[in-house]
């Protein structure tokens, strides 16, 4: 049974592509973002039936709807969170919290013992109460004079 603070953890399936995207881009534009900042996200924030086959994921739903995501690679050295996304209805309700730690214990599990987060700034505060580590800075896929602030969470 599922609940905000043990939610059923399940990986994205093929198919699921479509609504994930939605919800990735509602999830960007609730910091306030412009729309022409939205729609120059919708690349970046595709989510694909190659990227479901290739990457690690979880995903949480209420009712029958998605209400976060995460996506997670494995980078040589480390694991990288990809992208990491809750529904704007579902922000403050332990989602993030679950899915974070999900995709701790699954780089774990992988034999990582640090996770990469290229993090929106407005995500810091949050992956910073999650332990994480603010190490540096790296460049957005989206617009190269943006610059990220990249973090580094030891598992």
């Amino acid at each position: 049974m599922q609940n905000a603070l043990t939610p059923d953890i399940l990986p994205a399936k093929p198919g699921d592509g479509a609504e994930l995207s939605i919800l990735a881009l509602e999830s960007k534009a609730y910091w306030g973002y412009s729309d022409e900042f939205i729609k120059s996200c919708e690349t970046a924030l595709k989510i694909t039936d190659e990227m479901i086959g290739r990457l690690h994921s979880g995903t949480v739903k209420e009712d029958s709807s998605y209400v976060g995501f995460y996506f997670l690679s494995e980078e040589g050295t480390h694991a990288e969170l990809q992208l990491l996304y809750i529904s704007p209805v579902a922000i403050g309700k332990g989602y993030g919290r679950a899915l974070f730690k999900s995709a701790m214990k699954k780089a774990s599990s992988l034999g990582y013992t640090e996770m990469r987060i290229e993090a929106d700034p407005n995500a810091v505060d949050f992956y910073k109460r999650m332990g994480a580590k603010h190490t540096g800075w790296c460049r957005s896929e989206v617009d190269d004079t943006r610059e990220l602030p990249l973090l580094m969470m030891p598992l």
